[in-house]
């Protein structure tokens, strides 16, 4: 049954007004972290090699267990110098799901995605402001020059240490030639050496205390037999041998 035509004006001017003063929610993108930045023609330049978490890369308490390696190489991200936060972000993302899907109890499968989900949108260990702290300590502000050869050591180190054909290192920095491109060549490189985001530097050998000289032999005390005494003795109380001052020259 239709409404009367009268009344279809104002239905429509009611359906106007319900949808103009709707609360309408609209999805915003979150804003990217800022980069870190050098100033006076210096680049951003790798502190060390090694891009092991500084903490523990623990997951958040309560989070599923098989989520455990994704959660310390997000934290390892971090401390590659020039990445972004959207990048250690979508390595998570792509973690997660791989971890995910190699868990074989149904619940548990469907926990780990929910909570490597909630990971992934809500922002790690405090969001931008972490990763900016994080990026100060592994960065260094270096002439352009220095900083392409820092590069150049911290990716020979890379391949040096895991026996990596090191002759490819000039030629992958022709293409990595910025900070943050570098930054992206260190990421794919943990899939080629699978502890690159895990392996901390090896403390260093303790000094070898100096080894002290040994001692020098006791002295061996002169022994002088009874007899050799005696026979002093007996010498002196004999006549002494007179030198005759008259006899001519000495």
């Amino acid at each position: 049954m239709q409404p009367p035509r009268g009344r279809m004006p104002a239905m429509r001017l009611a359906l106007v007004v319900a949808l103009a003063t709707a609360e309408v929610k609209v999805e915003t993108k979150p804003k990217p972290c800022k980069k870190f930045k050098c100033y006076g023609r210096k680049d951003p330049a790798p502190r060390s090699p090694y891009f092991a978490p500084r903490g523990t890369g623990a997951c958040p308490e309560g989070a599923s267990p098989h989520l455990a390696k994704c959660c310390a190489e997000r934290d390892a991200c971090a401390t590659i110098c020039g990445i972004t936060e959207e990048l250690c972000k979508k390595a998570f993302d792509e973690c997660y799901v791989k971890e995910c899907d190699e868990v074989d109890d149904f619940d548990e499968h469907e926990q780990c995605l929910k909570d490597g989900k909630i990971g992934s949108d809500w922002p790690w260990r405090g969001g931008c402001s972490w990763h900016s702290e994080e990026q100060k300590k592994a960065c260094m502000c270096q002439g352009r020059k220095d900083a392409e050869e820092r590069r150049r050591q911290t990716l020979s180190h890379i391949y040096k240490r895991y026996d990596g054909d090191v002759s490819k290192v000039d030629e992958l920095l022709i293409k990595a030639d910025t900070p943050s491109k570098f930054a992206q060549l260190v990421l794919r490189l943990a899939a080629k050496f699978p502890t690159l985001l895990s392996d901390r530097r090896p403390p260093p050998e303790p000094k070898k205390k100096a080894s002290k000289p040994p001692p020098p032999p006791p002295e061996e005390e002169e022994v002088v037999e009874e007899e050799a005494v005696d026979d002093a003795v007996g010498e002196d109380d004999g006549e002494e041998d007179v030198i005759d001052l008259d006899a001519g020259e000495l």
